[in-house]
């Protein structure tokens, strides 16, 4: 906890000696040992009956609220009872002392439900009542406090007593009677849970501070929530909607997401399947008994938990897990709410299903999708800065945001080529081509390595829309006069040109050690280990000396490696002189360069093969036992394996991925 704490200059205290009590009374509040308690209670006490509510630093909080911010029960619990134990006439705080506000308006209860003390909060509640209902100048209650700061036990007991102050809420053991009772009581103090600045309420508050576990209880309690928008016509629906990390699809565990770097070596690899392993939060509702979550299950559940939990990286990775699985239960049940889809045709409410594609939050759209088929239907009205930035349909958008996986979403969820969403324009005029043509959310291209990926994804991409569009799209000009293609030549000069020099750098490189390992292999066809017969008298003068089976081998990696080296520099050669347009970086570039990688390692493998040959024509030996010298050549090949895979592995994903959609276009 940080607490901006700074001690009033000495200028506006009373004395001298006023300035140390300040000091230690701040201390003294803020000590919970229970060892220091007494000692700790004795200061506070002669502190406020000395001064009282003057405030300790320069947002005007006092030592009520310093005690609460620090959950000092005993000292608290002791200033409010009797002060002498003997009439509540030498109560040390009185009821009105507990009304006090800070510079924000927050009495000492709103600091004890913000930091999530509620101890301190059933203490000042009990002594006065009527704080739960006070606001702060944002016009926000404890209650509200609480849902924003997603402590749940302290929102609990203040719904309780907002509910119903001599009755205990036991849904919990299944009483479903009490539960409508508290839910019917609910209706009429919908004041309590409500912001009067903005009109938010506390499940507005919840999903905006992403405790979703807590909005999962507030929306079983408060059902009808969900149906109220703020005053800027935001419901919990849109508000969640815009958590695009709260969902797998916006994280890099989603498989499009992971996929699009390096995978084998590396560290998020192995985050990925620790992802997977764990098992997902399951919310227990609380009008079924808990009991009967119990058991061999709930047992496995606790030990993963147990398990993750005790390291720091696989913590992150497991309440990660977590949010994931609570934020998609969370929107199911927004989604089960929502009774019309009509009313997010008013321009003054925010739609949930267009912001969530925005966010290419696929989870949330699919739900919608399948109670609302005619949210498809839907179109922006509120992003952009002017006028013309508006007008795009749910595909529109996903096309400009180079979402693959919402676009195939509403490819099996609606018929494309004949439908209403390819056929309609934006207000500057643009296809679902014209947007396709575009460089893309800076979401997507962050995701890609480099230039030259960038390149190809795009080009495969533009390929991808241009098969579901009717043919005449290709025509259409927009408001600037520009065909889909021409949009699409003049958005990618730049990077076309920085791809073209990323390849031939690479290439550069890439062509003198090929160069090299075929000199190294041509050198080496000439001269043969143990050389040629030289006597002679020998009848097989000018022969090999080792004229074995080792021999042939050893000459079959030779020509395999000048072979490789051949094909390689040949392919490497044609890439430099490619003229590289648009189309080329789609299939023609990507085939070159997995020929030319795939050359480059096997010449690299051929070359230490013949090595190892000559070794065992020479007769020579490691000075390490020959188990060693096994398991080292053996280590070095799966690192070198690995190794290759992981260099190529954004080259082998992307044609793939693009044979696959050749075969299924």
């Amino acid at each position: 906890m940080v607490v901006n704490f700074c001690l009033l200059e000495d200028s506006k205290m009373a004395s001298p000696t006023t300035s140390v009590t300040r000091s230690a009374a701040f201390r003294a509040a803020s000590d919970c040992d229970p060892r220091s308690r007494l000692s700790s209670f004795a200061t506070v006490r002669e502190f406020w009956i000395r001064e009282g509510a003057i405030p300790l630093d320069t947002g005007g909080n006092t030592i009520l609220h310093f005690l609460a911010m620090y959950g000092n029960e005993f000292v608290i619990q002791k200033l409010v009872d009797d002060g002498n134990g003997s009439n509540s006439g030498s109560r040390i705080v009185k009821s009105e002392d507990l009304l006090g506000r800070n510079d924000k308006g927050n009495t000492p209860l709103h600091e004890a439900a913000r930091f999530g003390r509620k101890s301190v909060v059933e203490i000042l509640l009990r002594k006065q009542e009527s704080l739960v209902q006070e606001r702060n100048l944002l016009g926000e209650t404890p209650i509200y406090v609480a849902a924003a700061c997603g402590h749940e036990d302290v929102f609990n007991h203040l719904i309780v007593k907002v509910l119903d102050r001599n009755q205990e809420m036991t849904t919990a053991c299944g009483h479903e009677d009490v539960f409508d009772h508290l839910i019917a009581k609910v209706l009429d103090h919908d004041q309590e849970t409500t912001r009067s600045t903005q009109n938010s309420n506390v499940l507005h508050a919840a999903v905006t501070g992403e405790h979703y576990g807590l909005a999962m209880s507030i929306l079983e309690l408060f059902p009808q929530l969900a149906q109220n928008p703020d005053e800027k016509g935001r419901t919990a629906l849109y508000l969640l909607a815009q958590k695009s990390k709260s969902f797998r699809s916006g994280s890099f565990y989603y498989s499009h997401n992971y996929m699009s770097g390096s995978i084998i070596l590396s560290v998020h690899f192995l985050a990925v399947l620790t992802y997977w392993f764990i098992p997902p939060t399951v919310y227990q509702s609380k009008k079924v008994n808990s009991s009967k979550l119990k058991g061999f299950r709930a047992s496995i559940v606790t030990g993963f938990r147990t398990v993750f939990r005790a390291y720091r990286r696989t913590r992150r990775i497991y309440d990660e897990k977590q949010k994931h699985a609570l934020a998609l239960e969370l929107g199911k049940g927004l989604v089960k709410e929502e009774r019309e889809w009509s009313r997010y045709l008013d321009d003054r409410m925010g739609s949930p299903i267009v912001e969530a594609t925005e966010k290419g939050i696929i989870e949330l759209v699919n739900e919608i999708l399948e109670k609302f088929p005619e949210a498809a239907l839907s179109f922006d009205k509120s992003s952009g800065s002017s006028q013309n930035d508006k007008g795009k349909n749910i595909l529109h958008i996903a096309v400009e945001q180079k979402d693959w996986n919402i676009y195939d979403l509403l490819k099996w969820k609606i018929e494309l080529r004949d439908g209403m969403l390819v056929g309609d324009i934006d207000n500057n005029g643009n296809t679902i081509l014209h947007l396709a043509a575009k460089l893309g959310a800076l979401s997507f291209r962050s995701i890609q390595r480099g230039h030259l990926y960038q390149m190809m994804w795009d080009v495969c991409w533009f390929k991808h829309v241009s098969y579901d569009s009717p043919p005449h799209l290709w025509y259409l000009r927009n408001s600037d006069g520009e065909t889909a293609t021409e949009v699409f030549e003049k958005e990618h000069l730049e990077i076309r040109e920085k791809a073209e020099k990323t390849i031939k750098d690479m290439n550069n490189g890439l062509m003198l050690i090929v160069a090299l390992i075929g000199t190294v292999n041509y050198a080496a066809l000439f001269t043969p280990p143990g050389g040629y017969r030289q006597s002679e008298d020998d009848p097989r003068y000018g022969l090999l000396v080792f004229l074995t089976d080792d021999m042939h081998m050893y000459y079959l990696y030779i020509f395999g490696g000048i072979l490789a080296a051949f094909v390689g520099f040949a392919t490497m050669f044609s890439i430099q002189s490619c003229q590289f347009r648009c189309n080329d970086f789609y299939l023609d570039l990507p085939l070159r360069l997995l020929l030319a990688m795939a050359s480059f390692m096997l010449s690299v493998v051929f070359t230490a093969l013949a090595s190892r040959q000559v070794f065992l024509l020479e007769r020579l030996h490691f000075p390490l036992e020959q188990q060693y010298n096994t398991f080292g050549c053996l280590l070095a090949a799966t690192i070198f394996i690995l190794g290759s895979i992981d260099g190529s592995f954004l080259l082998l994903y992307y044609l793939s991925f693009m044979l696959k959609l050749e075969l299924l276009s």
